[in-house]
């Protein structure tokens, strides 16, 4: 009698939940009776970021569309990947000093932008100014300056690229 109790005990398996109201599922999984299942979707709006919903309505991992992407990424809708964007301007997408090239790449400036100078002759000529012990490099618009730059007027016929210089030294 002892070795049948031993026997039925032994051949039931219990059956525990694979998620409750105390232990979710995985992000972008729903608990249904106890189970994890995938989230439905109607549109990439309902899903995380980084995914999108796909044909069979549920959030797939990836994107079909910029939208899908953590900002400042883009979507390769040929792998359905989020990617580093490429920019586009200068003064939104690029760093201090930096420019936009016509590939999409941010470049350093180099030249006499936040250069130190005491007069004119440092700055290079071609009208270049010494201004505020910096270089100011001659412009007529910002898009003529680097990221973090404005073109000022401190003279009265010279407009240059104007940035607080001094908060971006190594110290």
């Amino acid at each position: 009698m002892i070795a049948f109790l031993f026997l039925v005990l032994a051949c039931q398996t219990s059956t525990v939940a694979e998620c409750a109201e105390d232990d979710p599922c995985e992000f972008g999984q729903e608990c249904i009776s106890g189970r994890c299942v995938a989230k439905t979707c109607a549109t990439s709006d309902q899903c995380g970021i980084e995914e999108y919903c796909s044909a069979d309505n549920t959030c797939t991992v990836g994107c079909q569309a910029d939208t899908d992407c953590m900002y400042g990424d883009q979507c390769n809708v040929e792998t359905n990947t989020c990617e580093l964007a490429q920019c586009t301007d200068t003064h939104l997408d690029c760093g201090f000093n930096e420019f936009c090239s016509i590939q999409g790449d941010c470049y350093e400036a180099g030249g006499y932008f936040c250069r130190d100078c005491e007069d004119e002759g440092d700055c290079g000529g071609n009208g270049n100014k010494c201004f505020n012990g910096y270089c100011g490099v001659v412009c007529q618009t910002d898009s003529d300056c680097p990221g973090g730059f404005a073109c000022i007027q401190p003279y009265e016929d010279t407009f240059v690229c104007y940035a607080t210089c001094y908060l971006y030294e190594d110290k």
